[in-house]
């Protein structure tokens, strides 16, 4: 399955080096200001193709990493691609942090990935990386980062994604549906750990 990684901050980057060492094909999109994430080369049987537009990227690609900020962002970039979307999984890896990155902008009942799922209701939602901080998966992993926790509603697209991480250096639990949203985003300002269900 080829991967798309939209963005150009330290996040894109890294995902998309990360995956492509992990052995898989990497679309490399566009950021909000068109410009383009610096990525080292795949390695490890994988390879990144970089160029294309957003459009391009999500016609190409079977999975949909937006690296944008902040869920109200991911959704003002993908929305032009909304139909393109589809059938595809795609993965939220923000957190609405508000400035500073010392509180939430929203309220508690609510998860930034399930506003992600109410925004495109045709894709596949699964959200992951939520739960920890970019600097715990660049480069080595650090032995202490914690398990990431993985969510969504759809079963096999959470399976489908457990299976290409299954060759990256971390750990993956299923964190349950996307009702528990709210509580794997406030893991990276608490630093709370939370025991995830089997991923068997």
């Amino acid at each position: 399955m080829k991967i798309g990684v939209l963005g150009t901050g330290t996040i894109a980057a890294t995902l998309a080096t990360m995956f492509a060492r992990a052995g898989h094909e990497v679309h490399v999109g566009p950021g909000a200001d068109g410009s383009r994430a610096t990525v080292s080369g795949g390695g490890g049987g994988g390879a990144i193709v970089s160029g294309g537009s957003c459009e391009e990227v999500v016609a190409r690609s079977s999975v949909i990493v937006p690296a944008f900020l902040g869920v109200q962002g991911a959704v003002q970039q993908l929305r032009p691609w909304r139909a393109g979307l589809r059938g595809k999984i795609l993965v939220d890896v923000t957190n609405p942090f508000t400035g500073g990155h010392i509180d939430f902008v929203g309220p508690w009942a609510v998860g930034g990935t399930e506003d992600l799922a109410a925004a495109f209701p045709g894709a596949r939602l699964v959200g992951a990386f939520k739960n920890v901080w970019w600097e715990a998966f660049d480069g080595c992993p650090d032995p202490a980062a914690p398990d990431i926790q993985v969510i969504s509603d759809d079963t096999e697209a959470k399976r489908t994604f457990l299976r290409l991480c299954s060759a990256t250096p971390f750990t993956y639990v299923d964190a349950g549906g996307l009702n528990q949203a709210r509580r794997v985003e406030r893991m990276a300002l608490s630093g709370v750990s939370w025991t995830g269900v089997s991923a068997a």
